[in-house]
């Protein structure tokens, strides 16, 4: 059975970072209306402080995603299913969760305030916006386990 941490290996980590920051990117700039505008508007400000943010920020959560995504995984391999984003979908808000607990976790060790201000006010919109992106997000994991 593989386990997710074999993502965090030199010759991997790179490509799974670029491709999982770009995801949120992406995620980022499919929002809209007051939320939209919102998310849109504190990625922008972030982006302003430091235009790697979301590079850096998935690097440094990495491990941690990894780990809240790796029972998942295991039982994925267990199942029948081979599509990991359609396996997680069904359980998307229990992720969702899990991993609003990591970025919790990590934002409150940042020593900005005005990043800190940032993610405070988009917290409470965040489950609305990663929620639909948990599939999105396993696939990108499942493409780089193969």
């Amino acid at each position: 059975m593989s386990d997710l941490s074999q993502l965090l290996t030199d010759d991997k980590r790179p490509a799974v970072v670029d491709d999982l920051a770009s995801h949120a990117e992406q995620v980022i700039s499919e929002q809209s209306g007051i939320t939209g505008m919102a998310v849109k508007g504190g990625a922008a400000a972030a982006k302003k402080f430091d235009s790697d943010i979301f590079t850096k920020a998935v690097n440094r959560v990495l491990p941690d995603v990894l780990g809240e995504f790796q029972p998942y995984w295991q039982d994925f391999q267990d199942s029948d299913s081979d599509d990991f984003g359609a396996f997680v979908s069904v359980r998307s808000a229990e992720v969702a969760n899990s991993l609003l607990g990591v970025a919790d976790k990590h934002a409150s060790k940042v020593d900005n305030s005005a990043l800190a201000k940032i993610y405070d006010s988009v917290r409470g919109r965040a489950t609305k916006i990663i929620e639909p992106a948990v599939p999105g997000l396993a696939n990108a994991l499942q493409r780089h386990m193969a």
